[in-house]
């Protein structure tokens, strides 16, 4: 459960073959929703390490145990209650870390730090060169108002439609609208300022 920077069909998750699942199919559920939402926890979260791979494992129990408790019938829309599950995790743990970053700081591991620096050199200079305009991307999207980010990461980069993304945030397709236009209005500045675009 560590892969979400590959790519996925935009449509993926909206196509006929995600109507047809069933969600009490847990194995086939997680074959076919785990890379997107690894992807958008992750981009959401700031970072790709093990916290986005908790949060999708735990939307996929909390789906499990529904599924259990109350029968597959009552996953009406299987997408947009796996990214709100998923979503409202995201947003919880962006709190904890929000609260840990008021406490004190602790020491940091060093072996975490030159395996993250390792990580960061091991590709040939073509991958290196798009790595950093993807980088630049992720980093000015990351600097997006977190309501902006949100609505850009749900409707394009995880292909759902407005009322999906409304859905998930729990705000009106206009307002998602309205965020989604800000949101890409400000990201295309900033790519530009950046030399991206």
């Amino acid at each position: 459960m560590n892969e979400y920077t590959g790519t996925t069909s935009s449509k993926a998750i909206a196509s006929a073959g995600a109507a047809a699942l069933d969600a009490s199919d847990l194995m086939a559920v997680v074959a076919h929703y785990q890379s997107p939402l690894l992807r958008y926890v992750g981009q959401m979260l700031g970072r790709a390490d093990h916290e986005a791979e908790d949060v999708v494992q735990e939307a996929f129990v909390r789906l499990h145990r529904q599924v259990a408790g109350h029968g597959s019938g009552s996953v009406k829309h299987l997408t947009t209650w796996l990214f709100r599950v998923a979503h409202n995790l995201t947003i919880d743990m962006l709190r904890r870390r929000s609260r840990l970053k008021r406490a004190p700081e602790t020491t940091v591991d060093p072996a975490v730090l030159s395996e993250e620096r390792a990580t960061d050199e091991l590709d040939a200079l073509g991958e290196v060169l798009r790595r950093e305009a993807r980088q630049v991307a992720l980093r000015e999207l990351g600097k997006l108002d977190d309501q902006q980010r949100q609505a850009v990461l749900l409707k394009v980069i995880q292909g759902m439609t407005l009322r999906q993304v409304a859905e998930v945030v729990g705000i009106s397709v206009s307002m998602v609208n309205y965020r989604l236009n800000q949101g890409l209005t400000e990201l295309s500045q900033r790519l530009r300022r950046a030399g991206v675009v």
